[in-house]
């Protein structure tokens, strides 16, 4: 059956050696056993149309066929993978009803819905629940990656009905993130104390294909800077939203980080203009 294998291989990457060993010894376990394992992944109820098949299960639906003994396939045992919009709450009832299975079934990542989301400040958001992005890392003030992070009440998400598909507006977003991520993470922290407001010039944006409930990744790479004025500052970055080894979609944008003292003085005059021109 696809999906089912006598445990040989590696599991996907845990975040420590740790996680590693027991890994490792449920697999020496499952497989003298003579045990088969089964990868599965869960989403939130939000993308109930992307869990359908044997492979993909909703939280809801995971939770209650766990409480009635989980897999029925005798000898099979299910490793469970998360997905989109499963939060520490979610992850929390999940590992409990994989402890009830006994070794029928176990979480691969335990820790993979504990790391934190970015601070909404730092993408510049209001509510936790639109961050799009966790785990943020700047090897380089010229490079930031993290981990998509989709919550199942993103303001995003909750009136869409295309398919099984994420909508390509969160990957907008995303992309806008990670580029006001980079900044605040590896840029402002250089800069005298201010706050700034990003302002977009331009994007030229590729789809190449779909974004599904499951981990992704976004990233941004500036390639070129303008920081001699500390009121405006210049970049010109590429971004890229990628899922297991495919691209789902790039942009080059062009945007500019201003202080939010000059913004509030240009945004006024504008939206005074723009209602002088509209009465007359």
């Amino acid at each position: 059956m696809t999906g089912e294998r006598i445990r040989a291989e590696t599991p996907p990457t845990a975040p420590d050696d740790r996680d590693n060993r027991d890994d490792s010894r449920h697999e020496e376990a499952w497989a003298l056993a003579g045990h088969t394992q089964r990868d599965v992944v869960v989403v939130a109820d939000r993308f109930a149309r992307f869990a359908r098949g044997d492979r993909v299960f909703t939280l809801s639906g995971l939770l209650a066929l766990l409480a009635t003994g989980g897999p029925d396939a005798p000898g099979c045992h299910w490793v469970v993978h998360l997905g989109q919009g499963i939060d520490p709450a979610d992850g929390d009832l999940l590992e409990t009803a994989c402890e009830k299975s006994g070794e029928t079934v176990r979480l691969a990542d335990p820790e993979a819905f504990r790391r934190p989301l970015a601070g909404p400040e730092t993408v510049h958001k209001d509510r936790p629940e639109n961050v799009l992005l966790a785990g943020v890392h700047s090897p380089s003030p010229e490079l930031c990656r993290a981990e998509l992070r989709i919550h199942r009440d993103n303001e995003l998400v909750l009136d869409h009905h295309t398919g099984e598909h994420v909508q390509g507006i969160v990957i907008i977003e995303a992309m806008r993130q990670i580029c006001i991520a980079q900044f605040e993470t590896a840029i402002r922290p250089g800069l005298p104390p201010a706050a700034y407001a990003g302002v977009w010039k331009r994007i030229d944006m590729s789809f190449e294909d779909f974004l599904f409930p499951l981990p992704a990744t976004v990233e941004s790479v500036i390639a070129e800077s303008d920081v001699d004025r500390p009121t405006n500052l210049k970049f010109r970055a590429t971004t890229a939203v990628r899922q297991q080894d495919r691209t789902v979609a790039t942009a080059v944008i062009e945007y500019s980080m201003i202080a939010q003292g000059r913004i509030d003085t240009l945004e006024r005059r504008k939206a005074d203009q723009a209602t002088r021109a509209y009465l007359g």
